[in-house]
């Protein structure tokens, strides 16, 4: 009988949650094993991901402007601080709308708003993108392999 109590209290001392806080009233936390194995986890992988290296940055591709495109019209500052247009290239695997590309072109144009060509590309979230060599109807092409998109003038 006294084995078996002792094996109970076991279980039951190796069962049971730990109570951390203050009793304050306010509603204490509480703390197991198992969520602190996984807030750990979740905390190494957020550290290893956050520490990896950038990725290789996608060589730009020449912009066929007879290319299908969805011309966007909704203006966003951009080279100077001037009104600027996004356009997106349709590709077989591209999935960016007008607001996501104009969002990729305005973080461009928030570290480069001069428009000076020769500059290394610029990875901005996923896509590579780099001021054309050429001005020409596309003024900044940005690609990640699947979409390509671009900013141009607004043409009158």
């Amino acid at each position: 009988m006294k084995t078996l109590l002792i094996v109970l209290l076991t279980l039951v001392a190796g069962c049971s949650t730990t109570v951390v806080g203050a009793g304050s009233g306010t509603g204490a936390a509480t703390t197991t094993a198992s969520t602190t194995a996984t807030a750990t986890t979740a905390e190494t992988e957020r550290t290893t991901t956050s520490e990896s290296p950038e990725p290789t940055p996608v060589e730009l591709p020449t912009i066929d402007e007879s290319a299908p495109a969805r011309y966007c019209d909704r203006p966003f500052a951009g080279a100077l601080g001037k009104p600027m247009l996004a356009v997106v290239v349709e590709t077989p695997s591209g999935r960016l709308d007008c607001d996501e590309a104009a969002a990729v072109l305005v973080d461009y144009y928030a570290q480069r708003r001069d428009p000076v060509p020769g500059l290394p590309p610029l990875a901005i979230g996923p896509m590579t993108c780099n001021q054309v060599p050429e001005p020409a109807l596309p003024q900044v092409v940005c690609s990640d392999g699947d979409d390509v998109i671009y900013a141009m003038w607004p043409q009158t």
